[in-house]
């Protein structure tokens, strides 16, 4: 009876590795561009790459309503069903945000789990600070703890206005969407 218990779930976890590694994530990518077209979003330039349990993206240009908002040198999409994220380095910033905020992110990474369904957590780092957070996506609201540089406070104190202090020192901000 053990037996029969310990290979059905090793033919069980065989077959969602399967199914995941198999999983066609370059079509799921394309329908998620065709999506975000509808609020005027186009990535475009990208060249993308399949390696097995992520989905690799690499020089992509980030259009806001046909406005180059970003380029993406790159980023990692793994879809893991209990466990989905998305890691961008190496982001670049329009010139035409130069006076609102520094341009270069180092890193940028949104994460989902089935522990927290409705949640997704974000962390980024770069020349602005660092900033942690998420997104309820049943309430929908965003929630960002900010850390910001010394380049950020100095530079760009403007930015900084649509931040709340919080009462242990940082910065705030939370919205509903």
């Amino acid at each position: 009876m053990v037996k029969k218990l310990l290979r059905f779930f090793a033919y069980f976890a065989f077959f969602i590795l399967a199914l995941i590694y198999f999983a066609p994530k370059e079509s799921i990518y394309y329908l998620l561009e065709h999506e975000l077209k509808t609020y005027s979003v186009v990535i475009s330039d990208e060249t993308l790459q399949d390696k097995g349990l992520t989905l690799s993206i690499q020089n992509a240009a980030l259009y806001v309503k046909s406005i180059e908002s970003a380029k993406i040198k790159n980023c990692d999409v793994t879809l893991l069903l209990l466990y989905n994220s998305l890691n961008a380095s190496d982001i670049t910033l329009s010139e035409s945000l130069k006076s609102f905020v520094p341009l270069k992110i180092e890193s940028l990474a949104f994460t989902q789990s089935i522990f927290d369904p409705l949640h997704l957590h974000i962390h980024a780092l770069g020349a602005f600070g660092e900033a942690k957070g998420s997104v309820n996506l049943l309430e929908r609201t965003i929630h960002i703890d900010f850390t910001a540089s010394e380049l950020m406070q100095k530079e760009y104190k403007n930015a900084l206005r649509e931040f709340t202090k919080s009462q242990e020192g940082g910065l705030v901000y939370d919205k509903a969407f």
